[in-house]
């Protein structure tokens, strides 16, 4: 029982944060890759359930921040004085289906009646599929003129 109570602890912090602060794209996908690093560390899946709920809230916020205006600083951020670095696509490079990859992933989990085993292997696809996006998220996309 006390697991669930810290469960339930973490998900209202990070429902609070997502409510009363204006978090970016980078912010929220940092957010889902820690979310996604929780469920590694559950011990069943009724601890999962409240944090793939949290993760959902926090996938629907990213995609809604997706379409939205870049701010000043996070332009200087990623902005390189050379060229772009080139990387390898290893999915696919649209951030915005890349996030809905991960929103059905963690819908199926949510509502799954898959075995044991089974559901910390896909949490696993999971967190591997956000920590790519999230990498994916931070590279460098402008070049100074």
């Amino acid at each position: 029982m006390e697991n669930n109570t810290v469960d339930n602890f973490f998900c209202q912090h990070f429902y609070t944060e997502l409510s009363c602060n204006k978090l970016d794209f980078i912010n929220l996908a940092e957010r889902c890759e820690l979310l996604t690093q929780i469920l590694l560390d559950c011990e069943n899946v009724q601890q999962m359930r409240p944090i793939f709920r949290c993760l959902g809230a926090y996938l629907d916020a990213l995609q809604q921040s997706l379409n939205e205006s870049m701010s000043d600083f996070r332009v200087a951020e990623l902005t390189v004085a050379e060229s772009l670095p080139e990387f390898d696509s290893w999915l696919l490079d649209d951030s915005f289906l890349q996030c809905q990859y991960c929103q059905a992933l963690n819908q199926a989990l949510l509502k799954s009646t898959l075995s044991h085993s089974i559901n910390f292997v896909l949490a696993g696809l999971l967190h591997q599929l956000v920590s790519y996006m999230t990498k994916e998220l931070k590279l460098p996309r402008f070049v100074l003129a």
